[in-house]
């Protein structure tokens, strides 16, 4: 019997890269439980490929098999999205859970990972895997899954006090990029998309 990772093994985490501010509101996993890591998700000053922070489950929490179910308000809309991200075979995430890239191999300890819910531009949701909340190269997190947000049909009034000129629209990229002239923001501006797939290949490979 293969070993199966729980709740030892990993983390949720969210980030927001969609030049909108926006509310997440639900994360549930193959429609068991609900993970971490809601909230309102705005400009950030940090890693831009990691999360803003990061939230823990029970140790005997099962691992996620089959999808991430999310839905989020968001404020350019003014409509609620959902999404159902399809994730890759149980087995590879397992796997990936158990023996990540970033694992020392002379450690006997399990290694907490991090999932990571990255909304982009037009509604596209990258789930990452991450080696913490702050990867700091290509090496350190890969994209396990895509998924396209849609509208749904919901009428929402819990933000009827919202303004709307104020963080209607976000331009993180141009913030970041004159922090970053002025020598106020440290971390990299490069995008890591490196799919899971290319770290089974290499490690195939070796």
């Amino acid at each position: 019997m293969q070993r199966q990772a729980d709740g030892r093994y990993f983390e949720f985490g969210s980030k927001n890269n969609s030049e909108a501010s926006i509310w997440l509101e639900k994360i549930i996993i193959d429609g068991k439980w609900s993970a971490p890591s809601t909230g309102t998700l705005g400009c950030s000053s940090g890693n831009i490929n990691g999360s803003r922070s990061i939230g823990s489950v029970s140790s005997k929490t099962s691992s996620p098999q089959d999808y991430i179910y999310l839905e989020w308000y968001a404020w350019r809309e003014m409509a609620r999205m959902k999404a159902k991200v399809k994730l890759p075979d149980s087995d590879i995430v397992n796997e990936l859970l158990l023996n990540p890239p970033w694992l020392n191999g002379e450690s006997k300890s399990s290694h907490k990972s991090v999932f990571i819910i990255d909304f982009r531009r037009d509604h596209k949701v990258w789930i990452k895997l991450s080696k913490n909340s702050s990867p700091k190269s290509q090496d350190e997190i890969m994209i396990l899954a895509e998924g396209q947000g849609v509208k749904t049909d919901d009428i929402v009034t819990r933000y009827r006090n919202y303004k709307k000129d104020e963080n209607y629209t976000l331009d993180c990229a141009s913030k970041r990029k004159r922090l970053k002239e002025l020598g106020a923001y440290t971390n990299s501006l490069e995008v890591y998309d490196k799919w899971y797939t290319e770290f089974i290949d290499d490690k195939e490979g070796k």
